[in-house]
């Protein structure tokens, strides 16, 4: 029941059309009443006639046509209520899509690091299917049905409150029984849910890795593996479909025993003479109509499960602390320069060793800085923790003087231009993704940082040029082509700070030459910092931190460590002898990209 109140007062701004709807039910419960009750009148009436009492043939109409005028009245009023349950249902989607999704946006990247895509997405398309059916079926027909069965249990005492007892005790047996094939059902329905979200999140990823699937041969293994979960699904429901018809068995012979017995009551008092043949016609048709809502019972108690174990994930997703937020007196920066300093930093993930250790180095305005070392040593989570991906867990980073801890997250960014090692574009067309950097972007602005990311001859030859599609992921453009756009898109934002994250990995060296070109034009008198593994691409930096190990083991200007004989001048000899087997390749007109 907790979990049932957490979606009530969740959803608490609809709570005026749960009060017209909730109106409307009490009357259609009251008007359900008037057709037994006319019923018995007419009975009663030509009982009369045929004794040879006297009646009135046009009370006998005047009785059917309000039983008419209820029927249409029933009709009009059921009509308008379920009109206003499916606008309620449309905007109750659209208010828990829209709080989960923000919620969900602004978890940190942490978050993201250890769940699945798929399993996430499940759980909201769950969790608004769960909740707002129990909803829907809460105003339309759990409110009905416990309206409707008070309205005919006391009029049914009325004629006789032993009836009116024996019909009652059927209700906390049958929810008895509900209970415990519901209890039954929802923990086989959590295991299923279980199987599901991990199913759902390695489909994802399958469609999304489609050309790693093919090019390893993988199809039937994916599908094996598909079809081993799906199986799971189905034995879990046959042993869930047994438990719930088990007890639904019981349900039905206590029902027909308590029911004949009813019958039985009504039929064998009017051969006394206790009712008359209108109250028997009513006293049954009464008796049926508390019957319906026990047959619902099962079904009303099963929707309630659902919605427990529905809504449970999405309110653990609502849940979720957002780990990096900002401070109520954050300020706002509105004028970067672009110095940058860190100090004594250090930083490890959940449950792992020190990833960074009393990392010290400043920027100064306009310079640019370059981080190498070999991979895994910690060298894009400097980037991740400029960006506030992450927050260290000792030291504190600077920008103009300000600890970025104290800034809103907001501004930071909007001052920082990304590209990443792993390209990330969305489906749409080229001109979308460069405008990503800057929605207020003419068409002019957005050729222009295209030219300068060496992307617009290229571009140009599609032929729909800026408005062509690129599919999801950007799966219609080559590993260079989705770089260069990404650079584009950094470019249009002109930020004052830049991070290349092994910016040109994916360029040949002629693309790698260009670019790099217009790289070096657009970084003068911003802060830049190079993450890179080709040493050839950070010639022209002002300064270089070597980190291994978690630590800085070496920094100054490029000319300086190539003298050090350290780790630097090692990683740079590695890459001379990798360049020295590019040029033979080359002789053999083969492209060592």
């Amino acid at each position: 029941m907790k979990q049932l109140w957490k979606i009530i007062t969740y959803t608490k701004p609809f709570k005026k059309f749960y009060v017209v709807m909730g109106c409307s039910v009490v009357f259609l419960a009251l008007l359900s009443q008037v057709g037994p009750l006319l019923t018995k009148l007419i009975v009663d009436l030509i009982v009369s006639k045929l004794s040879g009492h006297p009646a009135e043939i046009s009370l006998l109409i005047t009785y059917l046509i309000l039983i008419l005028g209820t029927d249409f009245l029933i009709t009009t009023i059921t009509d308008i209520s379920q009109y206003f349950s499916d606008i309620m249902t449309a905007k109750l989607n659209n208010y828990l899509s829209e709080k989960y999704y923000r919620h969900v946006l602004g978890l940190s990247v942490e978050y993201f690091d250890n769940e699945i895509t798929g399993k996430i997405v499940n759980k909201l398309d769950r969790g608004i299917t769960s909740i707002s059916t129990f909803i829907a079926q809460m105003v339309n027909n759990f409110l009905p049905f416990f309206v409707s069965t008070i309205i005919t249990l006391f009029i049914i005492s009325l004629y006789s409150w032993e009836l009116a007892i024996l019909l009652f005790l059927l209700f906390p047996i049958y929810i008895f029984i509900s209970h415990k094939s519901s209890v039954a059902w929802g923990k086989k329905e959590g295991e299923k849910n279980a199987i599901l979200d991990l199913t759902s999140g390695r489909v994802f990823e399958a469609l999304s890795t489609i050309r790693v699937i093919k090019s390893f041969v993988q199809e039937l293994s994916e599908f094996e593996y598909f079809k081993k979960t799906r199986s799971a699904i189905v034995g879990l429901a046959d042993k869930q479909s047994k438990d719930w018809h088990t007890y639904d068995f019981y349900r039905r012979i206590i029902l027909n025993a308590i029911m004949f017995s009813v019958f039985g009551y009504i039929i064998y008092f009017t051969f006394k003479g206790r009712f008359t043949i209108g109250e028997m016609t009513l006293l049954l048709q009464l008796a049926n109509q508390a019957k319906f809502p026990l047959f619902a019972m099962s079904f009303i108690i099963g929707q309630l499960q659902q919605a427990q174990s529905g809504s449970k994930d999405f309110f653990d997703v609502l849940a979720t602390p957002i780990s990096i937020s900002d401070k109520n007196n954050a300020k706002h920066l509105s004028h970067v320069n672009g110095a940058i300093e860190f100090k004594d930093v250090g930083f490890f993930y959940a449950n792992s060793q020190h990833v960074l250790q009393d990392i010290s180095f400043s920027i100064p305005q306009g310079r640019k800085l370059a981080i190498v070392g070999e991979s895994g040593e910690g060298k894009s989570t400097i980037a991740n923790l400029i960006l506030r991906f992450y927050e260290p867990q000792q030291g504190e980073i600077l920008i103009d003087h300000h600890n970025i801890a104290s800034v809103t997250q907001e501004s930071l960014r909007k001052n920082i231009g990304v590209v990443f090692q792993d390209t990330f574009l969305f489906s749409g067309t080229i001109q979308d993704n460069i405008r990503y950097g800057r929605e207020d972007a003419t068409e002019q602005e957005i050729k222009d940082a295209a030219k300068i990311a060496n992307a617009d001859d290229f571009i140009r030859r599609f032929p729909k040029g800026y408005l062509s599609e690129i599919g999801e992921r950007g799966v219609k453009l080559s590993g260079g082509q989705k770089q260069r756009i990404a650079i584009a898109r950094a470019l249009l934002k002109d930020p004052p700070i830049l991070i290349f994250d092994e910016a040109t990995s994916s360029l040949d060296s002629k693309s790698e030459y260009e670019v790099q070109q217009a790289l070096n034009t657009l970084m003068k008198g911003r802060t830049t910092i190079i993450i890179a593994h080709r040493l050839s691409t950070i010639r022209s930096v002002d300064h270089i931190i070597v980190i291994q190990k978690g630590r800085i083991v070496e920094q100054g200007n490029p000319k300086d460590l190539e003298k050090q004989n350290g780790v630097y001048t090692q990683l740079l000899a590695y890459q001379k002898m990798g360049a020295s087997s590019d040029e033979k390749l080359k002789e053999f007109n083969i492209d060592a990209e």
